[in-house]
C-alpha cells in the first residue's frame, strides 16, 4: 500500500486542481480517440452476436434454449471478467488491464471460428466475454479521471455516441456475410473479422497513457507533473505549483487516503458506498434491456415482422446509429441541466418508444418507434456509465465500476435477455417490448428519489464520503501550503472529531 506525506497531498491537490482547470485539449482528444477506438473493437465483437444467431439458427435449427444461451453466453463471461477486472483496474492500473482485455477478446473470437459444434462456440463466446468484461469500463472511467467537470458528460457522450453508432457495423457486416455466403460459412466470416483486433494491441501499448489520478494515488507524482504541464503547454496556461490548491478538496484527500489504508474493494458494498451502488447499478441495469433486446434479439424480431433477413440487421444497426445521435446529446444536457433530470425524460421516451414498436403497427410505424427506442432509449448509456463511476473515490472507482457493470449486466444482459426468448416465443413481440418497456422505468424511480447529482463537480468530490472523523486545517496551514509545496515539509495539519 503507498503511503503519502501531507505534503504529498498538497502537491497532488495542486496537480489535480490545474488538470481540472485544462480545456480539451489536442493530447485529451487523441486519448480519448484510443479508448473510443478500444470501445469500438469490441462493439464489432458484442455485436455480431444477433447476426451469428441468425445464420447459425438457419444452420443448426437452434431452439429457443439454444438461441438464449447463445446469445447470453459472452454477457456472462463479461459479468465475470467485469467483477474480476475491477479489483485489478484499481491494484494494477487502468492501461494494464485495458491492453490486456483487448488481446483477450480478439484472440479467443479469432480461433472461434475454427469450431463446428454449438456447445464448443458457446464456450469461446464465454471464454472471450472474459476479456471484453476487462475493456467494458475502463474508456468511460479512464475520460472520467482526466476531463474537468464541466466536459466530463459532454465528452463521455461524444465517446459513447460514437460506441453505440459502432455498432452499425457488426450489423452492416452481417448483413453482408449473410448475403454473400452461405449460412454455414457466414458466422465464421464474422468470428475471423472479429479477430482483427490484435493488431490494435500495439497501438495501444505505444501510444495510450496511464490514468493520472491513478498515478498520483500511487505516488508517480514526477509522471503526473509532466504530463500536466504538457496539457497546460497546449493550452496556453502558465504552470502554477506553489498557490492553486482547494483547502476543501484538500482534506477530501486526506480523507479518502485515510479510508484507502483502512479498508478494500468490499467498500463499495458499505456505507455511504453501498446506497449509491444500488442506486446507480439498478438504474443502468434496467435501461440495459434498452440496448441487449434490440441488439440480441433485433434481427429475429424484425425479419418475424416483415423484413428480410439482411434488411432485418441493417434496421438494427440503424437503431443504433440514431442512439449515437442521442447520446451525443445527452451528454451535454446532463453537464447543462444534471443527471437526474435528463436520465428521467430520456427513460420516458424510450418507454413509449419500446411500447409503439410492441405495438401492430406497419413498417412505417415500426420505424418511427424504432427511433424513440433507439434515440432515448439506447441512447441512454453516456450518462448511466459515467454517473457509475462518480459514486466512488480514485481508490475504489475500479472497483465500484467494474462490479457494478458485472452486477447489471448479470440480471440485465444474461438472466433477463436469456428468459426474454420465451417471451418472444410463448407471449409474442409485444410482451417482449412491454416488458422492456416496464422495467426501463421502474429502475428510474430510486434515482429520482435517493439518487445524489453529481454534475458540474469535481470527479472527487462526486466521490468523496462523509466521514464520521474529518481533520481540519489548522488556522495558518492554508498559508503554509505554498510554501509546503516548494520545500516538501509536513505541513501542520490537525484532526477535529
Amino acid at each position: 500500500m503507498d503511503s503519502f506525506t501531507r505534503a504529498d497531498l498538497v502537491v497532488t491537490e495542486n496537480l489535480l486542481e490545474r488538470l481540472d482547470r485544462v480545456p480539451i485539449t489536442r493530447s485529451i482528444i487523441a486519448i480519448g480517440t484510443l479508448l473510443t477506438l478500444a470501445w469500438m473493437v469490441e462493439s464489432f465483437d458484442i455485436g455480431i452476436v444477433g447476426s451469428v444467431i441468425l445464420s447459425l439458427t438457419a444452420t443448426w435449427k437452434l431452439g429457443p434454449a439454444d438461441i438464449g444461451l447463445l446469445g447470453t453466453s459472452g454477457t456472462i463471461g463479461i459479468v465475470l471478467g467485469l467483477a474480476v477486472a475491477g479489483p485489478l483496474v484499481d491494484r494494477f492500473g487502468r492501461r494494464k488491464v485495458l491492453i490486456a482485455g483487448v488481446a483477450w477478446f480478439s484472440f479467443f473470437t479469432l480461433i472461434g471460428a475454427a469450431f463446428a459444434r454449438l456447445d464448443w462456440v458457446v464456450l469461446m463466446r464465454f471464454v472471450a466475454g472474459l476479456g471484453e468484461g476487462a475493456v467494458f469500463a475502463l474508456p468511460y472511467l479512464m475520460i472520467s479521471e482526466l476531463v474537468n467537470a464541466k466536459k466530463r458528460g459532454w465528452i463521455v457522450g461524444v465517446m459513447v455516441a460514437i460506441l453505440t453508432s459502432s455498432y452499425t457495423l457488426p450489423n452492416a457486416v452481417g448483413a453482408w456475410a449473410m448475403s454473400s455466403f452461405p449460412p454455414e460459412v457466414a458466422w465464421r466470416v464474422l468470428f475471423i473479422i472479429g479477430g482483427i483486433p490484435l493488431l490494435y494491441v500495439f497501438v495501444l501499448v505505444k501510444w495510450l497513457p496511464e490514468s493520472p489520478r491513478w498515478l498520483l494515488q500511487h505516488g508517480r507524482i514526477q509522471e503526473v507533473t509532466a504530463f500536466v504541464e504538457r496539457l497546460e503547454k497546449e493550452a496556453g496556461l502558465p504552470p502554477d505549483d506553489t498557490t492553486l490548491t482547494n483547502s476543501e478538496a484538500l482534506r477530501t484527500l486526506v480523507n479518502q487516503e485515510e479510508q484507502r489504508a483502512q479498508t478494500g474493494w468490499v467498500s463499495v458494498f458499505r456505507a455511504p458506498y453501498l446506497s449509491r451502488s444500488l442506486i446507480s447499478w439498478g438504474v443502468y441495469a434496467g435501461a440495459l434491456l434498452y440496448f441487449y433486446v434490440p441488439l440480441v434479439y433485433g434481427p429475429t424480431v424484425f425479419a418475424q415482422s416483415g423484413f428480410t433477413f439482411g434488411n432485418a440487421a441493417l434496421f438494427t444497426g440503424a437503431m443504433m446509429l440514431i442512439a449515437g445521435f442521442g447520446g451525443l446529446l445527452q451528454g451535454y444536457l446532463a453537464d447543462r441541466f444534471g443527471r437526474k433530470p435528463i436520465v428521467f425524460i430520456y427513460s420516458t421516451l424510450a418507454a413509449i418508444g419500446f411500447t409503439l414498436l410492441g405495438s401492430n403497427t406497419g413498417i412505417s410505424g415500426k420505424l418511427a418507434a424504432g427511433f424513440l427506442a433507439a434515440f432515448f432509449g439506447i441512447g441512454i448509456f453516456p450518462i448511466l456509465k459515467l454517473y457509475i463511476a462518480e459514486q466512488y473515490p480514485t481508490h475504489l472507482r475500479g472497483a465500484g465500476t467494474g462490479i457494478g457493470e458485472g452486477i447489471s449486466r448479470f440480471f440485465a444482459g444474461v438472466l433477463a435477455t436469456y428468459y426474454c426468448s420465451f417471451i418472444l416465443k410463448n407471449a409474442g413481440i409485444s410482451a417482449l417490448f412491454w416488458f422492456v418497456a416496464g422495467v426501463g422505468l421502474i429502475f428510474v424511480i430510486p434515482l429520482m428519489k435517493w439518487g445524489r447529482e453529481t454534475a458540474g463537480i469535481s470527479i472527487e468530490k462526486a466521490g468523496s464520503a462523509s466521514l464520521a472523523r474529518q481533520w481540519q486545517p489548522s488556522p495558518d496551514s492554508c498559508q503554509a501550503e505554498g510554501k509546503g509545496l516548494a520545500s516538501g515539509r509536513s505541513l501542520p495539519w490537525t484532526s477535529g472529531d
